[in-house]
């Protein structure tokens, strides 16, 4: 998830960062109104089971702020885009009604809501890395793929461990998706998603497993989406190499045997995160916490028990460019508090940032002005 309300991520006093924020969100005397589209308010509804009295606003910011104006009453903002939600909060604001005192946003507020009424702990989106083999070579990847040294295949043990650690100490991930490089190229591909199927399917939302289009997969494969509910994304680099690209025969195939896909259209430009060739270099540790909070990286990676903040930044590490630094992830291999863990999925750290912020331009266009054509290739070797 992206986090746009919560500042000075400096962890002070770990562990009760939000006891305050909960305090307020956990009052019964509130009666709360949502704001945000159908399909926001029906999934907020959905995920935040025996939840407080709701007052469901018609979806105008004149209708909320006239509902809100009476006693005891909050609002609870769902717009999953920055700009939307910014937009929302500053009207509220000019009326008076200020962030995080009457006006939260959904996601944190499900979070916080979850783990200081229940003691659950519920995120939004893991990903785990599976192999750095792939059938393209795109200069700009987000997983670093053409500077790997050595193709990694993460061996399937490592995975069983990961997974049983990470549910071990998480209640619910709502989308678990698997990534490389190229999933479809992992040997143990099948029997990983099996064993997760099998052990854990109850506390997960969504099994997704990622694919660049380029590939038929097997009939087992499919075979095994279809019994463990996967759905796979496709990503539509139709344009970017025609030559390779499967993207209808895949998805035809895959629909045929009744399993989910879902085309990720990725447009005309990436973000040009800089690093490994150029990086920001930023130093000064204000203009590093304002990048940090303006890029609000949404995918977190779990990797050989660590839970790191920005999936960039682990892959970076997984390709021996980047050193692997404690303020770059949350150790689940410690006994800690869910409400350690809920901090830390919000953002909070020791830096108020990834150390990783200072090489990279960052990852949401907020942050990062730097655009690139979309999976452009590189040479073999380079």
């Amino acid at each position: 998830m992206r986090n746009y309300s919560m500042h000075d991520l400096v962890w002070k006093n770990r562990g009760h960062e939000l006891d305050a924020l909960a305090e307020k969100m956990l009052d019964t005397g509130t009666k709360w109104i949502l704001i945000g589209n159908p399909k926001e308010k029906e999934e907020f509804i959905r995920r935040t089971q025996d939840r407080p009295p709701v007052l469901d606003a018609a979806g105008s910011v004149k209708e909320a702020l006239d509902l809100v104006r009476e006693a005891g009453r909050s609002v609870i903002c769902l717009y999953k885009d920055r700009a939307s939600y910014e937009t929302c909060r500053d009207e509220f604001e000019r009326a008076g009604i200020r962030e995080n005192d009457r006006f939260f946003q959904g996601e944190v507020f499900q979070m916080v809501y979850d783990v200081y009424r229940y003691g659950r702990i519920k995120l939004d989106r893991v990903e785990i890395f599976m192999t750095s083999r792939c059938t393209l070579n795109c200069e700009k990847c987000v997983a670093y793929i053409p500077y790997f040294k050595d193709r990694v295949v993460t061996p399937l043990e490592s995975l069983k461990q990961d997974i049983d650690l990470l549910f071990g100490k998480v209640d619910y991930v709502f989308k678990l998706k698997l990534l490389g490089g190229e999933c479809f190229l992992h040997p143990d591909l099948i029997e990983y998603v099996d064993y997760i199927y099998e052990h854990y399917h109850e506390q997960i939302g969504s099994i997704r497993i990622g694919t660049n289009g380029t590939i038929l997969p097997s009939d087992e494969i499919a075979a095994m989406c279809l019994r463990d509910e996967v759905t796979v994304d496709i990503s539509d680099y139709s344009r970017a190499v025609p030559a390779l690209n499967k993207l209808e025969a895949v998805r035809e195939k895959l629909e045929a045997e009744g399993v989910r896909t879902d085309i990720k259209r990725t447009g005309e430009e990436w973000l040009d995160m800089g690093f490994p060739v150029v990086g920001s270099k930023l130093e000064d540790e204000t203009r590093l916490r304002a990048h940090f909070e303006k890029c609000a990286m949404f995918c977190r990676q779990f990797a050989d028990g660590r839970f790191f903040y920005c999936c960039s930044n682990c892959s970076a590490v997984k390709a021996g460019l980047y050193e692997l630094k404690e303020d770059d992830y949350f150790d689940f291999r410690r006994d800690f508090d869910p409400k350690e863990l809920l901090e830390y999925e919000l953002g909070y750290s020791r830096l108020g940032h990834t150390s990783f912020c200072s090489v990279c331009q960052g990852g949401s266009d907020e942050a990062n002005p730097y655009h690139v054509e979309i999976a452009r290739q590189m040479c073999r070797g380079t």
